[in-house]
C-alpha cells in the first residue's frame, strides 16, 4: 500500500515479439536506475508477443516498479493497412500515437524506444515541464547533421532543423493530445500524404509543429556519433537508424547496451544475433544513409510534396473545411 502513494512515472515502450530480447536490454537498464521514492508504471503496447515471453518480463518487476502488456490491435486496425513500413521501421512505431488516448488516468507519459539503454533515472525525466506544449522531446541529430535531411524537413515539411524532434522519446502531454485528438489528425494526415523519410516521426512532428519543449541532448544521446556530454550525465542512449551495438563492434556507446544485455536472459540469443551479422549484412546496412538522402531529395523536388499541397487551397481543402485538422493546418502554413 505504501507505494501507492508514492508520485507515479508511467513509461511506455511499443514492441513486437521480434525485437524482444532488445526491448528487454532497455528495460533492464531502466530498472537498474529507478528511485525508490517513485512508483513507475511501465506498459508494453503489441499485437504479437507470446504470453510466455510477456511473463519473462512481467518476472522483472520489482516493488515499485509494475510491467503490464497490453496488445493494441484493435486500437491500430483503424489505420494499419495505410501505414508506410519501411526498413528499420515497422507497424510498432506507430503504437505510440494511441497513449493518450488508451491510458486516460494519465495527464502526462514517457514513450522511449525499445533500442536504447537507460542510463538515468526517468523520473527526472518525467519532472521536466513542458507547459502546454504537445512534446518535450530532442532536436534529430540526422536533420542537423546531413544538408539534404535538414533541407526535406524545411523544404518538405515546412519544420526549422533545429525544431525537428526524434521522437524515440519523448514527454507526451497526454491532456493535450486528448484535447487536441492528436490520434484523429494523425488519422487524417495518414489519408492525406505518405511520408517516406521517417514516416510516424514526420507525422509526429508535423502535428507537433511549434508545440514542442526541446530537452537537452542527455535524454536522447543517438548513437550516430559522439556528443559532447558528460558521462555523469548521460541520460538514455539511443541505438536509432543504423547504429545498433548487436550490428556493429564499433557501434558508439556499445558498452552500456552489453553492460544490460549480459543481464538478460536472451543474452545468448542477442549475442548470436551479432555473430550472424556478415560484412556483407553490415555493409548493406550502412549503405542506407545514401539511400535515404537520394528519397529526401526526391520528396523536395517533387511538384505536390507535402508542403506545396497545404500551401495549395486545391489540395489542402479537406484539411481546412475538417474541424479535427483546421487549427492544425494554421500553424503548418506559418514560416518555419
Amino acid at each position: 500500500m505504501a507505494n501507492s502513494k508514492k508520485p507515479v512515472v508511467p513509461v511506455f515502450f511499443g514492441c513486437d515479439q521480434r525485437f524482444t530480447p532488445f526491448m528487454g536490454v532497455a528495460l533492464i537498464s531502466l530498472l537498474s536506475n529507478i528511485s525508490a521514492r517513485r512508483r513507475y508504471e511501465i506498459h508494453i503496447l503489441h499485437t504479437d508477443i507470446n504470453e510466455e515471453t510477456q511473463a519473462k518480463f512481467i518476472a522483472m518487476a520489482k516493488p515499485n516498479a509494475s510491467i503490464e502488456f497490453h496488445n493494441i490491435e484493435s486500437e491500430i486496425a483503424q489505420v494499419v493497412d495505410q501505414l508506410p513500413i519501411r526498413d528499420y521501421y515497422s507497424a510498432s512505431t506507430y503504437y505510440r500515437f494511441v497513449i493518450a488516448t488508451k491510458f486516460p488516468q494519465y495527464d502526462k507519459a514517457l514513450y522511449i524506444d525499445s533500442d536504447t539503454a537507460i542510463v538515468a533515472d526517468v523520473a527526472k525525466l518525467y519532472d521536466i515541464n513542458i507547459g502546454h506544449n504537445y512534446v518535450g522531446a530532442v532536436n534529430e541529430a540526422v536533420m542537423t547533421s546531413m544538408d539534404p535531411t535538414g533541407r526535406y524537413t524545411e523544404k518538405v515539411l515546412g519544420i526549422s532543423r533545429r525544431k525537428y524532434f526524434n521522437a524515440g522519446m519523448m514527454i507526451i502531454n497526454c491532456d493535450m493530445w486528448r484535447k487536441k485528438d492528436v490520434l484523429g489528425q494523425f488519422i487524417q494526415l495518414v489519408s492525406f500524404y505518405n511520408f517516406v523519410v521517417a514516416q510516424d516521426q514526420d507525422y509526429l512532428n508535423v502535428i507537433c509543429k511549434n508545440k514542442v519543449h526541446l530537452l537537452p541532448r542527455r535524454w536522447n544521446m543517438e548513437a550516430i556519433r559522439l556528443w559532447n556530454v558528460s558521462e555523469r550525465d548521460y541520460g538514455i542512449i539511443h541505438y536509432a537508424f543504423a547504429a545498433k551495438p548487436w550490428h556493429d563492434i564499433n557501434c558508439n556507446y556499445s558498452t552500456y547496451f552489453w553492460k544490460y544485455a549480459s543481464q538478460s536472459p536472451d543474452y545468448l540469443e542477442i549475442k548470436s544475433h551479432f555473430a550472424s551479422i556478415t560484412p556483407e549484412k553490415l555493409e548493406a546496412e550502412n549503405n542506407v544513409a545514401p539511400a535515404l538522402m537520394a528519397v529526401c531529395e526526391e520528396e523536395i523536388q517533387r511538384h505536390d510534396n507535402f508542403l506545396r499541397r497545404i500551401q495549395t487551397k486545391r489540395y489542402s481543402k479537406a484539411l481546412e473545411t475538417n474541424p479535427i485538422t483546421s487549427e492544425l493546418l494554421e500553424r503548418l502554413r506559418e514560416i518555419a
